[in-house]
C-alpha cells in the first residue's frame, strides 16, 4: 500500500490473518482510501469465506468497494456491517443505489453506526436501522492521570494528527498558528504531514515540526508531551478516533464544531469547539486554554475520564452482542415458510 508516498509500516502479522493483497489509494470524501480491487483480494476473501467455517462475517463499510461489497452480497453466513462515513453528498450515494447498494446491504443482518453522523448517513441513503456502537480506544488510567503541570506564560503545545488534505483542515490551523505566534510561546507538533507537504514560509518557523507519518508508540508519545490535540476538520469526518486518542492521553481538544465531533467532545468540558474554517475562532480558543492553565487541567482530567465511554472492554461487548444478534436474524430468516394451500369445499345449505 502506498499513501501519500510513504511506504508501509514493517508490521509481524499473527498466523491467522489472511491477507488480500495491496490496496490502491483513491480520493473520496475529502481525502485518500486505500481499497482493493484485486481479482487476487477477491478470490482469497471468497475462498476464505466458504472454507473457513466462521460464525459470522464482520464487514467494515460494506458499501465500499470492492472488498466490502461483494462479500456482503456473497457471503453466506450472519453478516454485521460497520457504516464509519458520514457523507451529505447525494452522487455518490445516489450511483451506489443505481447499482443495487440497497439490494446488497438488505443482506446484512445487524448494521452498525459509529456515531449518529454516520448512522444518518446510512439512514439517508441506504434506509434501514443502525446501533451506535463507537470505535473503541485503548485506555491506560496510569496514562490519563498524568496531566501536565503548566504555569501561566509557559509554552503551549498543539499537536495535529491527520492526512494532509483539505478537508482535515490543515490549512486553517496553520493560519491559526500565525496569528498566535506573535502573542504567546507556542509549539506545533504535525503527525502526518511531512516538511514537503507545508508551504515553504511555514517550513522556516520556529516552533513548527512535522513528523510525517509515524508508529502508535510515537503518536501516543506526543500526544502525551502535547498540552492540547487540535482537530480542525473541515467536514466529512464521522467520529475522529485521534479524539478519542487524545482523551486517553488525558488531553482535551479544540475541534471543529462539526457533526461527527459533536457526538465526541463535550463543548467546555472535554474540550472546544470552534466554527470550521475560522481561524480566528480556533486561535482564540487556544490562546483562552494557553492563558488559563486550571481550565486546560481541568478539561483533561475530564477528557480522561470521558475516555472510558470509548473503552474496547464496553465496545467489544456490545460489538459481541451484535454478532449474537446477527447469528439469531439469520437462523430467523432461514426458517422455511409455510405453504398453506386453502381447499374451499361447499357447505350443503340446510334444509
Amino acid at each position: 500500500m502506498r499513501h501519500h508516498g510513504a511506504e508501509p509500516q514493517p508490521v509481524k502479522l499473527p498466523a491467522h490473518f489472511v491477507s488480500l493483497g495491496p490496496t490502491i489509494g483513491l480520493k473520496a470524501n475529502g481525502a485518500v482510501s486505500n481499497l482493493s480491487f484485486t481479482a487476487f483480494g477477491l478470490s482469497t476473501m471468497l475462498h476464505e469465506l466458504r472454507t473457513g467455517r466462521y460464525d459470522v462475517v464482520h464487514i467494515h463499510e460494506p458499501v465500499a468497494p470492492l472488498i466490502g461489497w461483494v462479500a456482503a452480497d456473497r457471503a453466506r453466513l450472519p453478516l454485521v456491517g460497520t457504516f464509519h462515513t458520514h457523507s451529505d453528498k447525494p452522487l455518490p450515494n445516489g450511483i451506489a443505489n443505481i447499482l443495487g447498494a440497497r439490494r446488497v446491504l438488505g443482506r446484512l443482518h445487524v448494521r452498525i453506526a459509529v456515531s449518529e453522523a454516520a448512522a444518518w448517513t446510512g439512514r439517508r441513503w441506504f434506509g434501514g436501522e443502525y446501533r451506535i456502537i463507537p470505535n473503541g480506544v485503548h485506555v491506560d488510567p496510569q496514562r490519563g492521570l498524568r496531566v501536565r503541570a503548566r504555569r501561566p506564560g509557559d509554552r503551549l503545545r498543539i499537536v495535529f494528527v491527520g492526512q494532509p488534505v483539505e478537508r482535515k483542515g490543515l490549512t486553517v490551523l496553520l493560519h491559526a498558528f500565525g496569528l498566535l505566534q506573535g502573542d504567546m510561546p507556542i509549539d506545533l507538533v504535525m503527525i502526518g504531514p511531512s516538511p514537503a507537504d507545508l508551504p515553504s514560509t511555514v517550513r522556516s518557523r520556529p516552533g513548527v515540526h512535522a513528523l510525517g507519518k509515524v508508529d502508535d508508540r510515537t503518536k501516543y508519545r506526543e500526544l502525551e508531551r502535547a498540552d492540547v490535540l487540535c482537530a480542525p476538520s473541515l467536514g466529512g469526518e464521522s467520529f475522529g478516533m485521534v479524539l478519542t486518542e487524545a482523551f486517553a492521553a488525558g488531553r482535551p481538544v479544540v475541534a471543529s464544531d462539526i457533526a461527527g465531533y459533536r457526538d465526541v467532545v463535550r463543548d467546555g468540558v472535554t474540550g472546544v469547539l470552534v466554527p470550521p474554517s475560522d481561524a480566528q475562532a480556533l486561535a482564540k480558543a487556544l490562546r483562552n486554554l494557553w492563558a488559563q492553565p486550571p481550565q486546560l487541567a481541568s478539561m483533561g482530567r475530564a477528557a480522561a475520564a470521558d475516555a472510558e465511554r470509548f473503552a474496547w472492554p464496553g465496545v467489544a461487548a456490545r460489538v459481541l452482542d451484535a454478532y449474537h444478534d446477527a447469528i439469531a436474524a439469520r437462523n430467523e430468516r432461514s426458517v422455511p415458510r409455510l405453504r398453506i394451500k386453502r381447499v374451499w369445499s361447499p357447505v350443503p345449505a340446510r334444509a
